[in-house]
């Protein structure tokens, strides 16, 4: 059963939809749909992803920087990798997801 989720960048006006399948063989297949040309590029080189590059940050392929090429730093579709990986590996209850439905950057913390 695959496990999406989506990345929704405010400042920059684009949205992903990150979708991880896992595989038979303990793999994960990456699925990215995007309106942004540098996540699109990303998703190009982000087709498939181990167990070591969801448990752990350092050396993963998901933030590697010849991976990420053009993205910004600020971009949240690296995380929204992680978070959907971890939902297809139950590592993330999908009903905790359900429950909390979001996770924010509050970028102007003055106004709360």
């Amino acid at each position: 059963m695959a496990s999406s989720v989506i990345a929704n960048m405010k400042t920059c006006d684009k949205r992903s939809r990150i979708t991880v399948t896992a595989r038979d063989d303990g793999s994960m297949d990456v699925d990215i749909q995007t309106d942004c040309d540098h996540v699109r590029e990303y998703a190009d080189r982000l087709r498939t992803i181990s167990m070591e590059d969801v448990v752990s940050f350092n050396g993963s392929r998901i933030v590697d920087p010849e991976v990420r090429g053009e993205m910004s730093a600020t971009c949240l579709c690296p995380i929204a990798v992680f978070s959907a990986a971890w939902q297809e590996m139950e590592m993330l209850s999908k009903s905790t997801c359900r429950k909390v439905h979001t996770n924010e950057i509050i970028l102007d913390p003055d106004s709360e």
